[in-house]
């Protein structure tokens, strides 16, 4: 079984999205879950390992069983995330792959912060 050439990219991307982006997170980055659990990313994890998992459901993952998740539909997925896994990431820090919008706030918030810092330090100095 070629675990990344078996299977439908587009199939996989919204099979990924419907079954395991809730706690893997939608670019397969992972997230914390309830009561200090968390779901792994699932880059740069083997492609055996990602099967096996869906199979067997470790930890708080739920087990995927052929009748919910078809063996066909299980390499879609994982060459769904083995295509994310590939793509290049353009740009400053990924900060979870989630778009501009975290990585400007981060910057806007950080700013701030400083500039609150650099105000009261100029209060202080007077």
């Amino acid at each position: 079984m070629n675990y990344e050439r078996d299977g439908s990219l587009a199939e996989g991307g919204e099979l990924f999205r419907t079954n395991c982006a809730m706690c893997h997170n939608f670019a397969g980055q992972g997230g914390a879950l309830t009561r200090g659990k968390y779901a792994p990313t699932v880059m740069g994890v083997t492609s055996r390992h990602i099967y096996e998992a869906m199979i067997t459901g470790p930890q708080s993952m739920p087990v995927f069983s052929d009748k919910t998740i078809t063996p066909e539909e299980k390499l879609s997925i994982i060459k769904w995330a083995k295509a994310a896994e590939a793509e290049p990431q353009l740009g400053g820090a990924a900060l979870g792959r989630v778009g501009p919008v975290t990585e400007g706030l981060l910057v806007w918030t950080l700013g701030i912060g400083l500039l609150v810092g650099v105000a009261v330090w100029l209060m202080k100095a007077r």
